[in-house]
């Protein structure tokens, strides 16, 4: 049977979304809780969530360990982390002043665009610094593609997040729950950019929302490129 050229660009279009399905990300891991005044360790790994596994920073795609991390802190005010490498995650730490809600960000594109795409990785962490339970708000200063835990909870399993793109509320943007048992639940987001997911699990669970446009070109500061990846990722731990 002949191929066709359409043929043959279905097969590359399915191969490529098999290898972002199965994508590896940067995830920010520290407590949800803090205490005013004292200083809280935070972790950053590049992890294969389906699978759990981390990678050794020097296997890390392109130069995505050249990220770069904030702390947005109660009045919006932006600051940059300090981050220590290690074998297979970096360190910082960060001591909220005063109670409030405080949020970390990352937010890079790889440099090396894979098979034409340009991969950007962008993680994030709430936390609530005394008896805070709100959230911050996200403006078009953050990164682009957003994912945001909602008002926290301190008794129930169910857990909202809000997507944004572009600083602005998205909908129909999809994003998958990697639970510790190992399934996973799929939900995209409503008109108001909210998902929800019903966590049944005690442990870690893994939040990671992702876009992907064919048509959206550009270039990095080494190549050009023909089509972009976002991912947005958050810890939960019940």
């Amino acid at each position: 049977m002949k191929t066709t050229r359409s043929t043959l660009l279905l097969f590359s279009f399915l191969f490529l979304k098999a290898v972002i399905a199965h994508a590896h990300a940067l995830v920010i891991d520290t407590e949800a809780r803090a205490v005013p005044g004292k200083e809280q360790e935070v972790k950053i790994y590049y992890s294969e969530f389906a699978d759990g596994s981390v990678e050794k920073v020097v296997d890390w795609y392109s130069n995505v360990a050249e990220f770069q991390l904030y702390m947005v802190q109660p009045n919006g005010e932006r600051v940059k982390l300090k981050t220590t490498a290690h074998e297979d995650h970096f360190t910082a730490a960060f001591t909220p002043e005063k109670e409030g809600a405080y949020r970390l960000e990352i937010a890079h594109t790889a440099e090396d665009p894979g098979d034409g795409t340009a991969y950007q990785f962008n993680a994030f962490a709430n936390i609530w610094a005394g008896n805070s339970s709100g959230v911050l708000p996200v403006t078009k200063e953050n990164p682009e593609l957003s994912l945001v835990e909602e008002q926290q909870s301190k008794d129930s399993g169910v857990r909202s997040f809000k997507t944004y793109f572009k600083g602005e509320p998205k909908e129909g943007i999809t994003a998958t729950v990697f639970m510790p048992s190992g399934k996973k639940k799929e939900e995209k987001s409503n008109s108001e950019g909210v998902i929800t997911f019903n966590l049944e699990e005690k442990g870690a669970h893994f939040i990671e929302a992702t876009t992907y446009d064919e048509n959206e070109a550009g270039r990095t500061e080494k190549a050009s490129y023909k089509a972009t990846w976002r991912c947005a990722t958050q810890k939960i731990v019940l």
